[in-house]
Formats: C-alpha cells, structure tokens, sequence
C-alpha cells in the first residue's frame, strides 16, 4: 500500500513540473529576439543639407535602438531620447513602426564618417553606413599666389590649391582667350607631355600649369578654374609678370611732309616689364613739352607695349631735323623734313584727228587749187582705195596742247618744235580759248597743204 501511495505521489510530481514547464516554453516562443531587416544604406548629402540615416528592426519589444558615430565613439541617441550636445541631430519613429531614423540638420563636413546602429540585445547587434557631405570647391588663396613674376626665358609654374568633397579638379584659362602652352613641370611625378590649347584653356586636371620658358607672350592674367560637381564652381585671377628691359624704336624712322600742313605725328614703340613711367621728347638736345603747337599722347597697346605721339600743328621749315623719344635709358630717333608742295599735273586727254584726202581721175581734175578735197571730222570714217588717212592725236594737259603722230601721253612725247608748247590758260575767256586753238589750226593747215603736195607730185608722176 505505502509503495503504490509512493509512486502516485511521484507522477503527480512530474506532471506539474511539466505543466510548470509548458508556459515557459510558449512564451519563449512568442519572444523572440529582434534584428535588423535589410543593410542601412550609405547616405550622401551636399554640404548645408539634411542627412537621414533609417534602419528597420523587427520584434524590438522592450529593447532599445541607439546610434553611435564611429570615429568619436559619441552616444547620438539612445531610444526616442537624443543624448548628444548636437542640436542639429534628431530621432524620428513613429509608434509600432519598426523603422528608426537618425536625422542631422544641415550637414556639415565635420558629420561626415560611419555612424553604428546597435539593438542592446545579449551579445549586441549592430549595422554601419557611411555618411559622406559634399564640399563645393575652395580654393586656399594663401597656397595659391595671386601675382607670380618671372625673368624672361626662364621656368615657371603656377600653383592652384583648391580643397573639397569630393577632390576639385582645376582647369587653366587665359583671360584675353589667346592659346596656352603646357609644359612638363619638373617634378618627377609629373609625367604629362606638353598640351597646347586652342581655346585659351586647358582640360580639367591640372593643379599646376607649367611653362618651361616664360616670354613676353606669357605675360597675362590667367584663371584658375576648380570644380567638383557641387555648386558653386569657383576660380581665381593669377598675374603672371614676366620681366625684361625697355626696348624701345620709331615706327618710322624717317618722315617728310610739306610746309604748312596742319599736323603731323611722330609715333616711337616702347616694350618693358615693368613699363617705365619715365617717357620723353626731345628735338636735337632740346626736350619739348606740351604747348600750342606740340601735344603728347600715350597708348596702351598690351600688357608690356605702349606707343607714345608727339604731334606737331601747323608745320614749318624750322620744324625740320632729328627727333629723339626716350624711355627709362633706352631712345630712338626719328628725322622729319620739310619738302615744297609739289602741283600735281593733270590728266592728258588726246582727240584723234582723221585728214581724208580724195583724188579725182586726170581728165575730171579741177584746176589745182580745188584739185583736193580736204574734210576735218572727229569721228572715224570708212576709207576705200581711193582715199588716204593721216591720224593725228592732240594732247591736253594742264602745261601743254599739242598735235602729234603719236598716241603716248603728252609726258612722254619729245617735240622737236617748241613753238608748239604753251603754259596753261590763266582764265576761261572765248578770247583765251580761240587763243589756245590757234597753234592747233595753223598745224593742221600746214599739214593738209603736204599731204596735198603729196598728193599732186605722185599724180604727176603716174
């Protein structure tokens, strides 16, 4: 009796340990622990944005999520609460939702770096993403020179530091647009060849411009461009001042004008680095200055050329000798001379004559004084065999009038009779015009009178 009363005892026993154990076992079960759903992104904001880091934890229950940045190893947030100092960080979730999100106003670069989501379960889970604020470019103005000088025929380089997120690349321009020669800079990490440009700049890349002997054609300002994709872009005007002395010469050495004209320039080329302030006139060894009848004028062709005027009023005679421009220690010369205004001669015309002489058969002959018929006319005619023609060409100039046989202008004919010559008339009278058409009359006669001769003799001899 007492083992049966035994080891009824011991299976009531056992079965209430079970039934102790069952509820365990079911809320074990409907407890399970949290984690993450999915990997947090990387985020990447401009400078001045707002950044927002969101994970999303599944059966959170009563554990917590918190946010730690990495590199400082600070507590941004722990739960709802935000522990950082920070005013700019925030959390954001919404009841019941299993999505968590650290939020950063602003976003400067110093927030920039991996931040931790950890869940403070037994052993802890966590996730990292990577925040990354972009920079527009700066450029350090201390590491980058606005004014670089250099002494002709030698190398220089110009320096462009610029800073960002990501890394500014640089561009060179010029700012008058002419082309740009790139040279392998010296250093020997720089392995790039020579780059000519043929717009005034160069492609993007270039932290420094390298030009391997500086002239007077490199002098200029140029701009050192730096971008990265963020607004705004920036760039910065580098002078670049190559040195050389003054060279100075006449653009004409030797000028001449006639007495009396109203003005005349003497112009002197001055090239210098630096130019020099120190510009000068003088006629012989007496320096002139501005006055009513001289005036000085200085232009600037380009960054090192410069062309300086000396105009002189109302020419004379004794204006005339040598003329010195000076700049700095260097002087050329220029030598003006007066000359007499010379008349310039008018244009010769020339009228062709045609003197058509007719013959008549022995037997219809008229006595001999109207044996020939003699005709005047300006305009050409038709000739057969029984006609002969005799052109005669009159030149007209405003120093002669004559007739000739030849058809070259007047200037070229030699005369042999001067009797033909005659100056040009003073008025325009009928009395002077019949005056000037007379020699031309008595020439025309006399010829017809031998060509009649002629005419008469060959006759007499068929």
């Amino acid at each position: 009796m007492s083992r049966l009363f035994r080891l009824c005892c011991w299976c009531w026993a056992l079965s209430a340990m079970s039934l102790d154990r069952l509820p365990l076992a079911l809320t074990a079960t409907d407890e399970a622990e949290p984690d993450f759903i999915g990997q947090i992104d990387n985020v990447t904001v401009a400078q001045g944005r707002d950044a927002i880091l969101s994970c999303t934890v599944s059966h959170l229950n009563d554990y917590t999520v918190g946010w730690v940045k990495v590199d400082t190893k600070a507590i941004q947030a722990t739960g709802r609460r935000v522990v950082t100092l920070n005013s700019r960080v925030s959390v954001e979730n919404i009841p019941d939702s299993p999505i968590w999100k650290l939020i950063i106003k602003s976003a400067q670069p110093d927030d920039a770096g991996y931040y931790m989501a950890q869940i403070n379960t037994d052993p802890m889970k966590s996730q990292m993403a990577y925040l990354s604020v972009m920079e527009p470019p700066n450029i350090d103005d201390e590491a980058t020179p606005s004014v670089r000088q250099v002494r002709e025929n030698e190398p220089v380089e110009l320096y462009c530091q610029a800073t960002g997120q990501p890394v500014p690349i640089i561009a060179w321009k010029r700012e008058d647009g002419t082309n740009i020669s790139h040279d392998p800079c010296r250093h020997a990490n720089d392995t790039q060849q020579k780059i000519v440009s043929s717009n005034g700049s160069l492609p993007k890349g270039h932290g420094r411009l390298c030009i391997a002997s500086a002239d007077r054609s490199s002098m200029g300002t140029y701009f050192c461009i730096a971008s990265n994709g963020v607004l705004p872009s920036v760039s910065k005007r580098i002078q670049l001042v190559v040195l050389f002395p003054t060279a100075i010469r006449a653009e004409k050495p030797l000028v001449g004008a006639p007495a009396g004209v109203n003005g005349i320039g003497l112009e002197c080329i001055v090239e210098a680095s630096p130019l020099s302030h120190h510009l000068f006139w003088y006629f012989g060894n007496t320096s002139i200055g501005p006055n009513e009848r001289h005036t000085m004028t200085i232009h600037k062709i380009n960054a090192y050329t410069i062309k300086m005027t000396l105009a002189i009023l109302n020419l004379r005679e004794t204006d005339a000798g040598l003329y010195r421009c000076q700049a700095g220690r260097s002087e050329a010369t220029i030598r003006l001379y007066i000359h007499n205004p010379m008349t310039t001669p008018s244009r010769s015309t020339t009228t062709k004559w045609m003197l058509d002489i007719r013959t008549t058969p022995w037997k219809e002959r008229q006595p001999r004084t109207s044996a020939a018929h003699l005709a005047i006319i300006q305009s050409p005619v038709i000739t057969t065999e029984t006609y002969r023609s005799v052109t005669l060409n009159r030149h007209t100039s405003s120093q002669v009038e004559v007739l000739t046989s030849s058809n070259r202008p007047v200037q070229e004919v030699v005369y042999k009779n001067p009797s033909v010559h005659r100056s040009p008339p003073s008025s325009s009278t009928a009395s002077d015009l019949n005056h000037q058409h007379r020699p031309t009359g008595q020439l025309m006669l006399m010829t017809s009178m031998i060509a009649i001769l002629t005419q008469v003799i060959s006759f007499v001899s068929c």
